[in-house]
């Protein structure tokens, strides 16, 4: 690990609807939350995988991340296929990547709680950080920098104005884009024009709930793609 490594940070929670209180620095403040609002924002579904971050470093080699440290392969377990994943995408990301930048995603090979049976991608890009500037892109420029490429961005489900109540009536009805079971969550985001400045996510009672019942202890079960 060298000085730029950077792991992306957990995202608050807006509402809490677990049994059990949560850590503080899980849970948004009512100030954090009103500032989320006062603005138009981007609702995107947030997809149940493993966060990894794609870069490249000084010698050129592109590296993936998990969980505060670099995969070394040979990968297993749920990351067994990365390999074959990047020698699929090698081009595009010796294109877009530079030093500065870090592409985060859900990895979603295994199943987790969800199971996706028309992924466009075993990979969704959910935010790009920059190293140098210390923050994320605006979605804009996310969506911007695989426009018309192979690499997929999470759903995005709608964007404008909104409210917590509006959301989570919003998350009640809400499908996987990606399978017949509910989505696991939603992701907030506020942005200007070149930043993400904001964020938030709303995850589902069922999901709160079950998270300490690891879906490590099982058998690898695997997602689908798209036919």
């Amino acid at each position: 690990m060298n000085d730029r490594f950077f792991k992306f940070p957990h995202t608050a929670h807006i509402a809490w609807f677990g049994e059990e209180l949560p850590r503080a620095d899980k849970l948004a403040s009512t100030e954090d939350v009103k500032h989320l609002f006062e603005d138009d924002v981007v609702i995107e579904e947030k997809i149940d995988g493993a966060n990894i971050g794609i870069s490249i470093d000084e010698t050129g080699i592109v590296r993936v991340q998990n969980r505060g440290a670099y995969l070394e392969e040979p990968f297993s377990g749920q990351f067994s296929r990365l390999t074959s994943w990047l020698a699929q995408h090698e081009q595009f990301l010796n294109q877009k990547l530079n030093q500065n930048i870090i592409l985060f995603g859900e990895w979603c090979a295994a199943v987790h709680s969800i199971e996706y049976t028309r992924l466009p991608d075993l990979f969704l890009l959910f935010d790009v950080y920059d190293r140098d500037a210390e923050q994320f892109w605006s979605t804009d420029r996310r969506n911007a920098i695989v426009e018309g490429g192979e690499i997929h961005c999470v759903p995005r489900i709608q964007s404008g104005r909104t409210n917590l109540t509006e959301l989570i009536d919003l998350l009640s009805d809400q499908t996987s884009r990606y399978g017949d079971q509910p989505a696991e969550g939603l992701v907030v985001r506020r942005d200007d024009e070149i930043w993400s400045t904001a964020r938030g996510k709303l995850v589902r009672k069922e999901f709160v709930q079950t998270i300490d019942e690891h879906w490590k202890s099982k058998r690898i079960r695997w997602n689908r793609l798209e036919v």
